[in-house]
């Protein structure tokens, strides 16, 4: 199966790639990886126009076949999925182009990929926040102080709507910056998100998407930025008794959870108040 979104049909009947086999020769040409993998390869696609356009293709394969996704979509298709929520919901994402299959005669799933529009200059938050010298405090912390809010906004969007992303980390938050304008937020990479709107367990999903963020925030953030995260996400202007104690339920499930990555010397403590 091979799926094309409308503003790139033209391109790809121009290539001729209309099956899921001629887009993977067409990105990844050579020996197909006789292992389970994972490859990212970023490419470029011939417009009608003869102009080109930066791509990234991610291709899933599976040896032997799985029965895993046996009557359930591909994680190349949930992904090209959930990219559609985050347009819905407003959030600047990669642009999604298109996905495909190819299942054996069981319909087991042997490889899939999801082909995305590369988003140019853009680096990862961690490396964004991590960024060289030459920039003065005012302007650091400013810049800084942006992207946190627009993490906290987005953050709460999706959740407010019952998406869960379950991956949502450092790596899959990219940032485009050009002065003298604001810093702009991407969201990329999010194969396992999904509605969940009944069970038990959203409270817990919720606090683990809070955690996945604040496991990298505790190595490159203040504790006063990560509390005005949470004071952002929750729309407080002080660390009032719900903030207190979402931020300790965040600290217990990173605890829990990640115990080789723990960064707190005082876990049990939530994080001053501030207004940066």
């Amino acid at each position: 199966m091979l799926i094309v979104a409308a503003a790139f049909q033209d391109a790809f009947a121009q290539l001729g790639l209309d099956t899921p086999a001629l887009v993977r020769a067409h990105f990844l040409p050579g020996p197909i990886p006789a292992k389970t993998t994972v490859i990212v390869k970023p490419a470029t696609l011939v417009q009608p126009d003869g102009s080109s356009m930066e791509v990234f293709y991610k291709q899933y394969e599976y040896a032997p076949p799985t029965w895993r996704f046996l009557g359930r979509p591909s994680k190349a298709r949930c992904e090209y999925d959930n990219y559609g929520v985050f347009m819905r919901l407003e959030l600047p994402c990669a642009h999604r182009m298109a996905w495909g299959e190819e299942r054996d005669g069981w319909g087991r799933l042997r490889r899939a990929f999801i082909l995305t529009q590369a988003i140019p200059d853009a680096v990862s938050l961690k490396e964004f926040f991590q960024a060289p010298a030459g920039l003065t405090s005012s302007l650091r912390r400013s810049l800084r102080r942006t992207l946190r809010n627009q993490l906290a906004d987005m953050t709460r969007r999706i959740h407010a709507a019952d998406f869960y992303h379950h991956d949502l980390v450092w790596r899959n938050l990219l940032v485009t910056w050009r002065a003298p304008a604001a810093p702009q937020l991407w969201w990329i990479d999010c194969p396992r998100g999904g509605f969940v709107r009944w069970s038990p367990g959203r409270e817990r999903r919720r606090i683990k998407d809070l955690a996945s963020l604040d496991k990298v925030a505790s190595q490159v953030c203040t504790r006063t930025e990560r509390a005005a995260f949470i004071r952002a996400y929750l729309g407080r202007p002080s660390l009032d008794v719900e903030a207190r104690k979402l931020i300790r339920a965040v600290l217990a499930y990173r605890r829990k959870r990640w115990p080789k990555d723990w960064h707190e010397t005082r876990p049990a403590t939530p994080p001053t108040a501030g207004h940066s």
